[in-house]
């Protein structure tokens, strides 16, 4: 196994996941106050610090187990992800690990050491502590070499490394005191199924580490982010802030006037604010990568580049395919119609290529991509100074038409009011799933294309997906809501 600590990370992720479908009955040591005691035993620098909330008789846990039980296949669904757990952990969800678990189970990254590796520590507080150790034990023998386990104050640290161990239990200040992480938590939700904490400049070194760089002419420092996932009555939903410093002004929040023109109905819209100087930072890295992503992307670079102001991308139904439209203020109309074409061009000769080698479904009841990428025409208008490109002329005429518009449709003004979409944004992703999922399930049956088994499945329950940035001053945010019904 590449890393031992793999396992004990990957394990403290399924827990998260599965305890959801296995709950039933409080931890022994219920946890009180706000998710994330283990900062008070985590030394000052960390770069990163995870709480999870592991008691699974807490409010946000039969949250979550309402939400599930709302899909008719949520029994089957558990069962499978329990079992397929327990076949590639070898260890047994209700013998091994759920008595070993206690309220709360923290992770925290140390700082970024000379050799550029960063170690990583779990801390539990276990209500039994024999099952702990004899899960310690197994993790242990699965791994190949041996998990370490340290008692530090209230607390059980768990490591590949004894150095990552001392370094914890010798810390002589701690996160909580730290003031970064205190205006960084802050942010957060106390009642919350994951609280997570990043140091700016600790991730910085990190992404250094790992050969990655901030993009040309970026010149602010990020300062910290955090985020937190909080389970309701209505869904799940995950916030997210981050604080950056020595930029000269932050992306200013709008009010969108293009949810006034896109025709009601559309399965899918993002909208956003085009800059052209965000496409040309990003071109820049485009030839370090391979030549084949080369292709691809350069003829996408040229498109963003034309790209000005509001600009916005849905997908409305259509017979037999949904149509995709563009809308944006463009300096040079054709000059945008060109980019488009040329990269639906290069995507439709990189699947026919793929579909030569045997990669896609090309074959016999497949569905060749490479064939309907290239078959594709786009039309285009300009209407009231707006260039407005799509699959469908239908598509054109109902933007242009007088219908009923995306202001008036239930489903997204229901996605606003779930989600607390303010009035002015930094950007939003809209997905209507209650209509765009029984669609690509019947699509794919069309195509012939196999969906993975949780997507088969009766998904009725699920609504809306939305998603937003929100910002002021040195802080922005943003915010992720599944609606689940």
């Amino acid at each position: 196994m590449r890393s031992r600590m793999t396992l004990v990370a990957a394990l403290a992720a399924v827990v998260a996941f599965t305890a959801a479908g296995c709950g039933g009955g409080s931890q022994v040591g219920a946890s009180s106050g706000v998710l994330g005691g283990a900062a008070a035993i985590a030394p000052s620098d960390s770069a990163a610090f995870v709480a999870v909330d592991t008691d699974l008789g807490s409010g946000q846990w039969q949250a979550v187990n309402g939400l599930l039980a709302k899909f008719p296949a949520h029994d089957s669904l558990v069962t499978q992800l329990r079992q397929s757990f327990e076949k590639s952990s070898k260890l047994s969800w209700a013998n091994d690990v759920k008595p070993a678990l206690g309220s709360e189970l923290d992770v925290v990254v140390l700082p970024t050491a000379a050799n550029g590796k960063a170690e990583a520590v779990v801390l539990v507080q276990s209500g039994n502590a024999a099952k702990l150790d004899a899960l310690v034990a197994k993790l242990s023998a699965a791994g190949g070499t041996k998990v370490l386990s340290q008692s530090i104050g209230d607390w059980t640290a768990l490591s590949e490394s004894k150095a990552a161990l001392d370094a914890v239990a010798g810390a002589t200040s701690h996160l909580a005191d730290n003031g970064v992480y205190q205006e960084a938590a802050a942010k957060l939700a106390g009642d919350a199924l994951v609280r997570a904490y990043a140091n700016g400049a600790e991730a910085k070194q990190l992404l250094g580490a790992l050969g990655k760089s901030a993009p040309a002419g970026d010149k602010s420092t990020l300062v910290w982010g955090s985020a937190d996932v909080v389970a309701t009555g209505g869904g799940l939903k995950v916030d997210g802030y981050v604080r950056t410093q020595g930029t000269t002004s932050t992306e200013a929040p709008y009010s969108s006037t293009l949810v006034g023109k896109i025709p009601a109905g559309a399965l899918l819209v993002a909208d956003f604010q085009a800059h052209k100087d965000t496409a040309a930072q990003a071109s820049p890295g485009i030839g370090s990568l391979p030549s084949r992503l080369q292709s691809l992307l350069a003829p996408l670079a040229k498109v963003g580049s034309s790209l000005g102001g509001e600009t916005a991308l849905y997908v409305s139904p259509g017979v037999p395919i949904p149509s995709v439209t563009l809308v944006t203020h463009a300096a040079d109309p054709q000059a945008t119609v060109d980019a488009l074409n040329q990269a639906l061009a290069g995507l439709g000769a990189a699947a026919s290529a793929g579909s030569g080698s045997g990669s896609s479904g090309s074959g016999s009841g497949g569905l060749d991509l490479g064939s309907i990428l290239s078959s594709i025409h786009l039309a285009h208008e300009v209407v009231g100074g707006d260039l407005v490109v799509s699959t469908s002329s239908q598509a054109i005429a109902d933007f242009k038409g007088s219908g009923q518009k995306l202001t008036g449709d239930g489903t997204f003004t229901e996605a606003q009011s779930a989600s607390s979409m303010p009035g002015e944004t930094t950007g939003f992703l809209y997905a209507n799933l209650k209509d765009a999922v029984p669609m690509v399930q019947g699509l794919a049956g069309l195509a012939g294309l196999k969906l993975p088994a949780p997507l088969t499945g009766d998904l009725s329950a699920l609504r809306t997906l939305t998603a937003y940035g929100t910002g002021g001053g040195d802080t922005s945010s943003f915010t992720v809501f599944l609606e689940v019904s």
